[in-house]
């Protein structure tokens, strides 16, 4: 593959070099991270995707991967870069443009960051890593931490009724004049009604009673459109599109559906509702994320909001061998603590050490309790004995009633409990969690925070201060290209101060 005037531009970069030497100093930062990292690699990561024989040599591909780095870095936009490509000296020696050179049209990067695809910046992500390894800046991959951040959408979460007008809108402007001055006159609409309607700002304003009619409106406006057009046999994805907001939204008597799943905007139809807190809702996107003790990224999974965490443990685990950085042990919150989740961490080799869910550190675990698989007995703290039924043990209540100890049984009011058939492995895991909440203790009484939430949230924080808690793209694919691009100038940045 010939990119771009590739030798012309080493031989104009011999001579400007001269000119970058005098003007900028050896301890900048990105003269730091040329001598430590060797970007060469790029070269045939890429080389399938383009065309050896048809059209124009493409721009330099390094070029432009080293530009999207600095745009991550400094948080520009692609016209921003393209000037600042143009005009920072610093900025030009470091993506290899020639002094006099006026860089590239900012259309480019769009067009390179498509052209690549998620899975061939996942691969330069895992380069690049594959050279901080072999740094030695990773002292001890065997322990690292894993945990998720939002990552918000770059369209507003619209209502159901703001969805509904949307899908109004998206049909009415791909169908032609004759037939929009019709539905317009049948819905008592306008262009710049729609618009307004559509926008979830404004109608998130509304009282709930008037948030009720606008509703309602809007439901009937959009069986209108929908009746009139298949009355005129008029077929389009749009209208399909607007059929299936009222199917998911809408119940037969008008309502709207009370679920989050449904909700979503149709100008990210990718992005979905999740949850911080139980309180807290997000919309977008989530990126999750496994560091080492140096805050170094060895894996992320980017999924929508709506995934749970416990989901992507296989796959952050897997890339993790992929880069030959699968840790022993993995701390996690209780996002993670399922019986299954530690089941497939065990399968992998790898310790999860997260809260079990249901676990009170003030309490005693079902599974802290005697169980006797070879007898299937279960002993309660106050020594009572029973004999289970297919993991199902029930409990005297009469003796239950009166147990000096059933201020701390973790045994039901009806003194049932059901145990996992991977006992094993829960208890284990609580076992584990009464460690970790000692070491909690003893911090807590140094007046420190535990060591785990102090390297998660600081990585998470410096992705956060790069823009990656909010994609400027829309779509999962670019979302994740975007996220693994904070995740590389991340692991940069952090190997470039621990070389000093």
């Amino acid at each position: 593959m010939v990119f771009r005037r590739r030798t012309a531009y080493q031989a104009k970069l011999l001579s400007s070099n001269t000119i970058y030497d005098g003007l900028i100093e050896d301890d900048d930062i990105f003269e730091k991270i040329l001598k430590i990292f060797d970007f060469n690699f790029i070269y045939d990561e890429v080389k399938h995707v383009y065309c050896d024989d048809n059209g124009r040599p493409p721009c330099d591909p390094i070029m432009l991967y080293k530009a999207t780095l600095v745009q991550r870095l400094k948080k520009l936009s692609d016209p921003e870069m393209e000037y600042a490509a143009r005009y920072d000296i610093r900025i030009k020696h470091f993506i290899g443009i020639p002094i006099e050179d006026f860089g590239f049209d900012f259309s480019t990067l769009s067009k390179f960051r498509t052209r690549l695809g998620s899975e061939l910046f996942e691969r330069i992500f895992q380069k690049i890593l594959s050279q901080i390894v072999k740094l030695g800046i990773i002292k001890n991959s065997e322990q690292q931490y894993l945990d998720s951040m939002p990552v918000l959408a770059h369209a507003a979460l619209p209502s159901v009724t703001c969805l509904i007008y949307q899908g109004i809108k998206n049909t009415v402007e791909n169908i032609d004049e004759s037939l929009k001055k019709e539905v317009f006159t049948k819905t008592s609409l306008t262009k710049e009604k729609l618009h307004y309607y559509s926008k979830a700002r404004p109608l998130f304003k509304l009282e709930d009673s008037e948030k009720k009619k606008a509703f309602e409106k809007a439901v009937n406006r959009a069986r209108t459109v929908i009746q009139f057009l298949e009355s005129r046999e008029f077929k389009s994805e749009e209208i399909n599109l607007l059929k299936q907001i009222i199917n998911e939204n809408v119940d037969d008597i008008n309502q709207p559906v009370q679920t989050e799943r449904a909700i979503r905007t149709i100008i990210d139809p990718e992005a979905k509702i999740g949850h911080k807190t139980k309180e807290d809702l997000i919309f977008g996107y989530k990126n999750h994320a496994a560091v080492t003790e140096e805050g170094i990224i060895t894996a992320v999974a980017i999924t929508s909001a709506a995934e749970k965490d416990d989901k992507q443990i296989e796959t952050i685990i897997s890339k993790q061998k992929e880069a030959g950085l699968k840790p022993k042990q993995m701390d996690a919150d209780s996002a993670y603590g399922y019986i299954e989740t530690f089941k497939i961490a065990e399968r992998n080799g790898v310790t999860l050490n997260a809260p079990l869910r249901g676990f009170d550190e003030n309490g005693t675990s079902v599974y802290e309790l005697k169980f006797d698989a070879k007898k299937n007995t279960l002993t309660c703290l106050n020594n009572i004995c029973v004999k289970g039924s297919n993991l199902k043990f029930t409990f005297p209540i009469r003796q239950c009633r009166h147990c000096p100890k059933k201020d701390l049984c973790p045994l039901s009011p009806g003194k049932v409990v059901m145990l996992n058939k991977e006992h094993k492995i829960a208890r284990e895991a609580v076992e584990r969690q009464r460690s970790k909440t000692e070491e909690k203790r003893r911090a807590k009484e140094k007046g420190l925070r535990p060591k785990s939430r102090l390297i998660i949230e600081n990585v998470f924080a410096y992705l956060e201060k790069l823009g990656g808690k909010i994609t400027p793209y829309f779509g999962l694919a670019k979302t994740t290209i975007h996220v693994l691009l904070a995740a590389t100038v991340s692991n940069i940045m952090k190997t470039a101060r621990l070389l000093g």
